[in-house]
């Protein structure tokens, strides 16, 4: 069969003819005239090539972004384990070796005892497994002071225990921690802190003074449900405190003599309770009443130096407040 189709036309037709889109008819006039001329032969030996190559490159450039992009997902999960890992490193050593500052909530009541001119001070981390380490002094003008730092206990830092100690002369108050432990001679407990920080000028403050109830009741009570009342109008400033439930006299002396204390304007404290038999009853205490009970304990247990002029002194400071206590137990 004669060969119709010019090199022209066949040119034209190789792209389809290569894809194989052309008709059987189209494609036995292209294969007739490749046969018979080496040119489009050519032309079509050179247009499928370069496709072959291509396609090669572009499947090694899309294996190379596969290897790399599986390097990089490896790459990124060592990094983050490895973040992790320093993450939780850090943390260890922070709880386990460096800790943080000691906190005067965490130090416990302490155990004093006073030796050849010298104090001691022991006790321990109030924090569950945790405990001091690298105790620091300083003293100024008679105060002095322990800083520590707090960990948790482990083979690092095993003792959740303290002792420390201090020359006598010339100390005039020790503080471990932030926390006042001792102060002229008297032993400084957490009850006589919460105490003291009660304290309130004036009578009229109806809130702080209900605050330093709630303390007494806290630390020396129950005393029951109970109400107040204060009478401000004009002095003798007085404070009535109705209970549910029969109260002691030696409890309401101990219970006014602290609220007298602390509270610095008050004159009289009246407690109003049931008796026994379920019977009304009311006992009034003023500051001079106190003062002469307090004189009288005194005497008798030998404790005169803890004597202070007026009852308001004891809540001058920690040391005074646990006088007060002292003569009151």
């Amino acid at each position: 069969m004669k060969n119709d189709l010019s090199c022209a036309v066949v040119q034209d037709l190789l792209p389809a003819y290569a894809e194989g889109l052309t008709a059987p008819e189209t494609n036995e006039a292209v294969e007739r005239h490749l046969a018979d001329c080496p040119d489009c032969a050519a032309h079509l030996a050179a247009m499928q090539a370069p496709e072959t190559a291509e396609q090669e490159e572009t499947d090694k450039e899309v294996d190379y972004f596969k290897t790399v992009r599986r390097r990089g997902r490896r790459r990124v999960a060592l990094a983050v384990a490895l973040t992790v890992l320093a993450i939780a490193a850090a943390a260890a050593v922070k709880i386990y070796v460096i800790g943080t500052p000691g906190r005067a909530a965490h130090v416990s009541n302490p155990n004093i005892r006073e030796e050849q001119g010298t104090l001691f001070v022991s006790g321990y981390c109030l924090y569950a497994s945790h405990g001091f380490y690298g105790w620091e002094q300083t003293t100024e003008d008679g105060v002095v002071s322990f800083s520590a730092r707090e960990v948790r206990t482990s083979p690092v830092h095993p003792e959740d225990n303290y002792s420390l100690s201090v020359p006598l002369e010339g100390t005039r108050e020790v503080w471990v921690c932030g926390r006042l432990v001792w102060q002229d001679g008297m032993e400084i407990r957490e009850s006589t802190l919460a105490l003291y920080g009660k304290k309130t000028p004036y009578v009229g403050n109806a809130s702080a003074v209900g605050a330093a109830l709630n303390e007494i009741d806290h630390w020396f009570g129950p005393m029951g449900p109970y109400t107040f009342s204060l009478e401000t109008a004009a002095p003798p400033y007085g404070l009535t405190v109705n209970l549910e439930s029969p109260m002691t006299r030696s409890t309401e002396i101990r219970y006014a003599a602290l609220v007298l204390a602390l509270v610095e304007n008050l004159d009289t404290v009246t407690w109003c309770c049931p008796d026994a038999q379920g019977e009304s009853q009311s006992f009034s205490l003023s500051c001079a009443d106190v003062e002469a009970l307090l004189s009288n304990a005194a005497a008798e247990r030998g404790l005169e130096a803890f004597l202070q002029p007026s009852i308001k002194d004891y809540a001058a400071s920690p040391a005074a407040l646990e006088q007060l206590t002292a003569l009151l137990a």
